[in-house]
């Protein structure tokens, strides 16, 4: 597709705007970055709940020519390009944007199986190419890295060990999909403990992380927080998920559930 093939297109679906005060009928926010996932419905959800508590306003859907519509209508800060459809592909919705004078960051994701090259995306104009399934942390990295310095401030991700999801930005954590609220200094030694699950940390880590020197804190203080969220998995499960490992410190082990526990001998 030529220049001004793909200017014409454009035209037909909609003008990029840049620096508008509206979009899509909502006022944007300083810090907030627009984001138009041109993915089918399982990506774009998957990368929402991933993203919850991000400083991002996402609009989504899958075919590429209504992208172009709606890059005219809102004025998006970034296109992340995933399992798409419609009569354009990755390569003329890049270069249909490009040829137009958009500077819209365009990040594209290809299978392995995918005819596509990531050269000829990248020759296309498109920022960046990465692999597809899409790794929700991966992209938002791209999303900082890329979008105007200072626009964006990435926060931590919510760790997702299947039963056990810790959120990382609130404090808060599901436990087989049960939300549980928390204080402060119980959710900072979780998340510490769940980033490591299945390793042993040490006492004096886990002091370190959550008071600093050992010497600012009554003896006991760890073991008491620890035991607090214990008793809440046991609430939820009535297993202990925080195993003492004597002379050495902690460990979170993610028991199997109940269904799929193998059976003892003589069942």
């Amino acid at each position: 597709m030529h220049c001004r093939e793909d200017s014409e297109l454009l035209l037909r679906y909609g003008t990029a705007a840049s620096g508008v005060a509206w979009r899509g009928g909502r006022l944007s926010a300083p810090g907030r970055l627009l984001v138009f996932l041109a993915c089918d419905v399982a990506e774009s959800e998957m990368l929402r709940r991933a993203w919850e508590g991000q400083a991002l306003d996402i609009e989504s859907g899958a075919d590429l020519a209504l992208a172009l519509v709606r890059s005219g209508q809102w004025s998006p800060d970034m296109f992340v390009v995933g399992n798409s459809t419609g009569v354009i592909g990755p390569l003329d919705f890049v270069r249909t944007l490009r040829c137009a004078g958009s500077t819209v960051p365009v990040v594209v994701g290809l299978a392995e199986q995918d005819p596509l090259s990531a050269f000829e995306v990248l020759a296309a104009g498109a920022t960046a190419v990465i692999r597809r399934p899409f790794e929700a942390g991966e992209v938002l990295r791209l999303l900082s890295t890329t979008s105007p310095a200072g626009s964006f401030q990435m926060k931590p991700l919510p760790i997702d060990l299947g039963r056990l999801r810790v959120d990382g930005i609130a404090t808060r954590m599901w436990v087989d999909g049960v939300e549980c609220l928390m204080p402060a200094m119980e959710h900072l030694l979780l998340r510490y403990l769940a980033e490591r699950h299945g390793q042993i940390v040490s006492r004096d880590e886990l002091i370190s992380v959550a008071w600093g020197r050992r010497d600012t804190i009554v003896s006991n203080s760890l073991a008491v927080h620890l035991g607090r969220v214990r008793r809440r998995f046991q609430a939820h499960s009535g297993v202990d998920w925080i195993k003492s490992v004597r002379g050495c410190g902690y460990q979170l082990v993610l028991p199997q559930p109940a269904s799929v526990r193998p059976a003892a001998a003589g069942e």
